[in-house]
């Protein structure tokens, strides 16, 4: 069984989970759990030293920074 953690979030933040889960038809745990395993991705890529970007149409259009 795993384990089960209080979080404090900002009325702000709650607001942005709440629409997260809705739009992506899952729970806010599901929106918390997705982003855990989009953050090893993008921690794992750093130390590999790759980057994270956006990408349209085969053109990076953006780099996301300040991640790990």
């Amino acid at each position: 069984m795993g384990t089960r953690l209080n979080i404090q979030f900002s009325d702000k933040q709650k607001k942005s989970l709440d629409e997260m889960a809705q739009e992506l038809d899952t729970t806010k745990a599901g929106v918390l759990k997705t982003a855990l395993s989009l953050l090893e991705v993008a921690m794992r890529e750093r130390k590999e030293g790759n980057r994270i970007g956006i990408v349209k149409d085969n053109t990076v259009v953006k780099e996301i920074v300040g991640i790990g």
